[in-house]
């Protein structure tokens, strides 16, 4: 199964995280992640990122699962 660069980081307006994979934009409360992630910093909103590479993201229960 091919992997998919996705990245995660806080959304001030509705409090919770975004999380975009596979030019989609989910939100969610909590993430448990299983894949090594890392930081990156931009010049613009959001400042923050923190992204990675995986298989599949999928939310149950507004908690976002990242394999």
């Amino acid at each position: 199964m091919k992997k998919y660069r996705f990245f995660f980081h806080y959304y001030k307006r509705y409090k919770c995280l975004s999380i975009h994979y596979k030019d989609e934009c989910m939100r969610a409360k909590d993430i448990v992640c299983n894949v090594p992630i890392e930081s990156k910093w931009n010049k613009t909103q959001p400042n923050l990122v923190i992204r990675g590479f995986a298989r599949s993201v999928e939310i149950v229960d507004n908690i976002c699962y990242i394999n």
